[in-house]
């Protein structure tokens, strides 16, 4: 009787033990450490995806607790609700917060920490949220988001315990908080006010001893700087720097395109598209359905320059496209994303226009008729030696996809067909010229007959 019930109680051990690694649960004693986050600089996607992903880790390797060491002066609305969620709703351990300063972004990410310490000549508040324009430019907005705003600070407050009033005048100027803030200024603690008006728990010397006091003295730390890709990840997706790879992309590939052979304009383009595209993924709420909408885009616009030229339709599409998906990707940022592409794609056109005014590029967006005296179009022509062109005969030097270098009557000219593709060494035709835009197609030889019919041959 006594084996047997060893065996019943052996089974349910084992059991048990199964059921846990099929739940994803560890049985390992937990990390006896406390992780240290920094939320330092900027507070955008990157910063999210960060926090996030250090977040779940914890949950699986159990650490006693997760420590924010929080010095920002802010950042994304967005990025800033993704960290306060993943705080309040997803972390499993013990959440802490040591403030060197955390100003209006990082106000509410302090506050959403079980604990929160204050060093000294630290500072937390002025969080009122602000909108963007395209160059960068901060300008306040409507009162609907504002009262939003002050919802969420004091959610965040009742939740944690602390001052909700306080964390509502951080955001709304018009409260006026006696001995604090006179209405029509945004609130701003220092340590000691933070302490005493219930926004923060304790003042510290240092982190050593906010830990001290919240009970973990002793404990090692373990820091989690972010890695080189999410550093990078972060920097390349500021709303200049993802304008300009955007801008420099699809800049590269229509500049290749017009020009025989692959060289650095492509190169460039493929690099900077490469770029933007894994910054979108790895920095940013990027799904499958932006990316297809930017290749789309893309596209369409390559379809409208060199298949449909005149036509719009599809490079409106394109823009469409493009454009719903940078607000899907950057939010709040988009607007100043658009402003930028905007600004850096027309300095491109001007340095085009301005350095290569007689490439094929070039060519094909400037006007190549004026009207004549007598009112009709009358194609401006550089020479007069082109036109004689017309009808010769040549050889494709490179692939002519649709542009590229041909030989005829001996020089090495740039041409264009109306759309084919003709391999290297194809002869070719020139079927007009236009300034200095020379047409072409492919040549064929026709096949001619006799009057009496074609020659009999053997056996005829």
């Amino acid at each position: 009787m006594l084996l047997s019930d060893r065996m019943r109680m052996t089974y349910r051990l084992l059991l048990t033990v199964l059921a846990l690694l099929l739940t994803g649960k560890s049985v390992l004693a937990q990390d006896d450490s406390v992780w240290v986050i920094p939320v330092e600089g900027e507070i955008n996607s990157a910063t999210a995806q960060y926090i996030s992903s250090r977040i779940a880790d914890a949950n699986e390797e159990r650490p006693l607790a997760l420590l924010f060491h929080i010095d920002t002066p802010g950042g994304l609305v967005s990025a800033m609700e993704d960290i306060v969620d993943a705080i309040l709703t997803q972390a499993e351990v013990p959440t802490l917060a040591v403030v060197r300063n955390a100003f209006s972004a990082g106000a509410l990410i302090a506050m959403s920490a079980q604990q929160l310490a204050m060093l000294p000549g630290a500072a937390i508040g002025a969080a009122m949220p602000v909108a963007i324009s395209p160059v960068g430019t901060a300008s306040p907005v409507d009162t609907k988001t504002t009262s939003a705003m002050r919802g969420l600070f004091r959610s965040v407050a009742e939740a944690r315990g602390r001052n909700a009033l306080l964390a509502e005048a951080m955001v709304d100027a018009a409260i006026d908080v006696p001995g604090l803030a006179v209405s029509g200024e945004l609130l701003t603690l220092t340590a000691a006010q933070a302490v005493d008006n219930g926004i923060a728990d304790i003042q510290a010397t240092t982190l050593q001893d906010a830990l001290e006091q919240f009970g973990y003295g002793g404990a090692p730390l373990t820091w989690l700087e972010p890695t080189l890709t999410e550093r990078i990840s972060g920097w390349l997706s500021q709303p200049i720097v993802a304008a300009l790879l955007l801008v420099i992309g699809i800049g590269g590939l229509v500049i290749e395109l017009f020009s025989p052979g692959f060289g650095i304009p492509g190169g460039l383009g493929v690099i900077a598209l490469a770029l933007f595209g894994l910054t979108a993924i790895f920095s940013t709420p990027a799904g499958t359905i932006d990316m297809v909408l930017l290749v789309l885009g893309v596209i369409l616009i390559m379809v409208e320059v060199f298949i449909l030229p005149g036509t719009f339709v599809p490079a409106i599409l394109g823009i469409a496209a493009i454009v719903t998906a940078l607000i899907r990707v950057f939010q709040e940022q988009s607007i100043a994303v658009l402003g930028w592409s905007t600004l850096f794609g027309s300095a491109l056109l001007v340095a085009l226009f301005w350095l290569f005014p007689r490439s094929r590029l070039v060519s094909g967006l400037r006007l190549e008729t004026r009207l004549a005296p007598g009112g009709t179009a009358a194609y401006l022509q550089e020479a007069a030696e082109p036109v004689s062109l017309v009808g010769k005969r040549g050889t494709a030097q490179s692939d002519l996809r649709p542009a590229g270098v041909a030989r005829i009557d001996g020089t090495r000219v740039d041409v264009v067909t109306q759309g084919e593709w003709v391999r290297a060494g194809s002869e070719i035709e020139v079927l007009s010229v236009q300034g200095n835009r020379i047409v072409v197609r492919p040549y064929e030889e026709e096949v001619t007959t006799g009057s009496n019919g074609p020659e009999p041959g053997i056996g005829a």
